[in-house]
């Protein structure tokens, strides 16, 4: 029974950890506000849960503030870079190369590209000291490299998505509850369990 309900046990740790995430997906929540600060508050989420997944906890609020603060420059050019190129790409596609097969076939190589990059820069950028030219380069090198965790982080991503769709088309009630849910802890739960796969990629940076 110590066990089961002690401070040692599986029982306080899961709770203990859960809190964490909510206290986590809430301060995700309000630094993303202003919009132009959500690159350095991704940052900062991984930052966190990266450190969760290493076992190298630290006070929540405290560490994410500092690594939202430390981040901030970098990540903001970052995920402004990253918002202006996805905007020309979809204005590529559905605008522009409307009527335009080769246009269209470009735009969709260059996202293709480009997302590689997406799922891994802010990532990067939270655990290692580099110019956003070299973690650009990185993402792609590394995108490819681990080809099966990128399949992997992909899936993730699109889970969310497809998920909603789902629902939506299902029953709006339970996408109602998804959506409630989602806002407690849906971003720090997604980060958590994708921190484990960056985890062991850049382990295997570290290693050679």
């Amino acid at each position: 029974m110590e066990r089961f309900l002690g401070q040692e046990g599986w029982l306080f740790r899961f709770l203990d950890r859960l809190w964490d995430l909510i206290v986590l997906n809430v301060l995700f929540i309000i630094t993303c506000i202003p919009l132009f600060t959500v690159g350095a508050a991704i940052s900062a989420l991984y930052t966190v849960t990266m450190k969760g997944v290493r076992k190298e906890d630290s006070y929540i609020v405290r560490s994410y503030l500092s690594a939202f603060k430390e981040n901030f420059k970098k990540s903001t050019i970052l995920w402004l870079l990253m918002i202006a190129i996805w905007g020309v790409l979809l204005i590529d596609i559905f605008v522009i190369g409307k009527n335009n097969s080769a246009l269209i076939a470009m735009g969709g190589c260059f996202g293709v590209f480009w997302l590689l990059i997406t799922l891994f820069a802010f990532q990067l950028q939270a655990r290692f000291e580099n110019s956003i030219q070299n973690t650009l380069l990185n993402c792609f090198i590394l995108a490819v490299k681990r080809w099966l965790s990128t399949i992997q982080l992909a899936g993730i991503t699109a889970m969310v998505p497809l998920l909603v769709i789902f629902l939506a088309v299902l029953s709006p009630t339970a996408l109602g509850w998804f959506c409630s849910l989602f806002i407690f802890i849906g971003f720090s739960g997604i980060a958590w369990v994708k921190s484990f796969i960056y985890r062991n990629v850049f382990d295997s940076i570290e290693d050679v």
